[in-house]
């Protein structure tokens, strides 16, 4: 092989122009015009150099940025034989996002007939190193390509690039558009400043408070299976793309909320963490591309184990669930919450504003400090992490109130707490290095998350991070209203029996099974205001009984502080009849 990349390397730089060293290039690999100027022939020349000492020099340099999750050769045969058993042979192969060439230099020992493989790729080291390795196997294997096929690597943005449709779809050839797109959101590349970014970041079009607290982060491998898709509707063939699980869902519900076509929809899942060394959960999506009306829901099975149906998830009488059948047998829960679930307390300055405190009741800041100030203003807090039993009892943590509805000024506290300001004046440096928009023109100290509901004295909150769904029931302490941080979702309650009777009902094994079949557990946060708005309170509450109220009290040793008899329930019963 050394011998003959050496002949190759030195017929190259004795091209005179573009013409001919891609003339030469072709001729040993079928890559096509992968040269657009004299300076590429140069560039290309110095890399190819380097390589055989130095293979993935510069690689690395920008892969943060990028979102690069390079997908190793096992898994990339393991993905085409997949597809070959499902009597895929694709005339046409694309990859949006190439990076180091894999799935390209693997798809003609799979596919017979194939006449082009199209690959597009922003960063020009993968696209000299996917070049080489390309020129390289064929020269040590002595390829010859009896099919005749084209191989064209394109160095541009797959936010930009317009496709010749009537080239790829010549005689209607059948398609398949695969890849591993950047494993990267919208927020992680504007935090790093890439300019690999879509045109728009916020291009779900999501507005207000959805757009201000993350609805319109997303992933970029989302954008770009998108847009595949929609370039693509028309021709025979498949997607199949490695992506995160949300991403999977994201698009299965796109298929209703923006009639994308795709159907035979499948994620077979993978450990990402075994292949790539990142932890989350994560699938090769599987679909027909199609012109018709799309599928709308997916089955789910594992890669190892492709044909073995674990589940299906999708859209379900206009609602979207993690198990439809899980969901037919407990679609009774499903309706609209009556009461507003509220969000905990967004700071984004839990250094200063989040206390703990000293073995002598003293209080702490992160940094360690002592803090002084007026007791008036200190609320105890539970954070998410403290949500794991029915009774929240046991509370360490504080937090410093600064406002107790949105937007209210915080000057008075100069006046009223001076303590307080003073510490808050100290520390003002903290306060202006929060990116957050939601603080943007808002009084210095500004929190987020606060209203009349803010200081009700009885609250059921739930976590929101973790699988299992525990509801816990929360009272005073120490005579004060209890808050919680952003991780949380809570009610407010003037009335002690209210607070519990709902808490009790929300813990029941029915609920439990019903948002097991609409909940993601593998979502870095499970437990979402949408997901618990959706849950029936009325029916719920209809089909619990006193004695189902006693056994979740002995079970999770919880004892009223209040003597509640049936009756008591049974008219708390009759008053939410009209919730029915």
């Amino acid at each position: 092989m050394k011998k003959h990349y050496a002949d190759f390397l030195k017929n190259l730089k004795k091209t005179k122009t573009t013409r001919e060293a891609n003339s030469l290039i072709q001729s040993v690999s079928q890559i096509d015009n992968l040269l657009t100027s004299l300076k590429d022939r140069v560039e290309f020349i110095n890399y190819l150099e380097k390589a055989e000492t130095k293979v993935e020099s510069g690689l690395n340099s920008k892969t943060k940025e990028w979102g690069d999750v390079q997908t190793p050769n096992f898994l990339v045969e393991k993905i085409y034989q997949i597809l070959t058993k499902a009597n895929l042979n694709p005339e046409i192969i694309i990859e949006p996002t190439f990076g180091t060439g894999n799935f390209i230099l693997s798809a003609p020992k799979f596919f017979k007939n194939i006449k082009l493989i199209y690959g597009v790729e922003i960063q020009k080291p993968h696209l000299w190193f996917s070049a080489f390795k390309i020129i390289r196997n064929m020269l040590s294997q002595g390829i010859q390509n009896e099919n005749k096929y084209k191989i064209k690597l394109i160095h541009d943005d797959i936010f930009k690039h317009e496709f010749n449709l009537e080239v790829l779809n010549e005689k209607e050839s059948t398609i398949l558009i695969v890849g591993n797109p950047p494993w990267v959101t919208i927020s992680e590349l504007s935090s790093l400043n890439s300019s690999n970014l879509p045109l728009k970041s916020n291009i779900k079009g999501f507005k207000g408070i959805d757009a201000l607290t993350g609805k319109s982060n997303f992933d970029i491998t989302e954008t770009i299976i998108v847009k595949m898709i929609r370039i693509f509707s028309k021709f025979q063939g498949k997607i199949a793309f490695l992506c995160k699980n949300t991403v999977v869902r994201n698009i299965l519900k796109e298929t209703i909320n923006s009639n994308l076509s795709i159907s035979n929809i499948r994620a077979l899942s993978f450990n990402a963490k075994e292949y790539f060394g990142k932890t989350c959960n994560a699938s090769l999506l599987v679909a027909d591309l199609t012109s018709n009306k799309s599928d709308t829901y997916c089955t789910i099975a594992k890669i190892e184990e492709p044909k073995k149906i674990i589940k299906k998830i999708g859209w379900h009488n206009n609602r979207f669930v993690s198990d439809i059948e899980k969901y037919n047998k407990h679609s009774q829960f499903e309706g609209q919450f009556p009461i507003n679930w509220r969000q905990g307390i967004k700071h984004d300055c839990a250094s200063i504003l989040e206390l703990g405190l000293t073995s002598d009741g003293k209080l702490i800041n992160k940094n360690n400090d002592v803090v002084d100030v007026e007791e008036e203003l200190v609320y105890p807090l539970l954070k998410g992490s403290s949500l794991r039993k029915f009774f929240a009892k046991d509370i360490s943590r504080r937090l410093i109130l600064t406002q107790t509805k949105l937007s209210e000024s915080t000057d008075k506290i100069k006046v009223k707490h001076p303590k307080t300001w003073q510490y808050l004046m100290k520390n003002k440096k903290a306060f202006t290095k929060r990116k957050s928009r939601v603080f943007n023109n808002k009084p210095s100290f500004s929190i987020f998350g606060v209203g009349e509901y803010t200081l009700s004295p009885y609250k059921v909150a739930i976590a929101g991070f973790y699988k299992n769904p525990i509801f816990a029931f929360v009272t005073p302490y120490n005579g004060k209203p209890v808050l919680f941080d952003d991780t949380c979702y809570y009610l407010s309650f003037q009335d002690y029996n209210d607070a519990l009777f709902i808490c009790s009902v929300l813990n029941s094994k029915a609920l439990k099974d019903y948002l097991e079949s609409i909940v993601f557990t593998d979502s870095k946060r499970p437990f979402t205001k949408e997901i618990l708005m959706r849950i029936n309170l009325a029916q719920l509450i209809k089909n619990t009984t006193f004695a189902t109220l006693k056994e979740i009290w002995i079970a999770n040793n919880f004892e009223p502080s209040v003597k509640i008899s049936e009756t008591d329930f049974k008219n708390f019963q009759i008053k939410n009849t009209n919730l029915l």
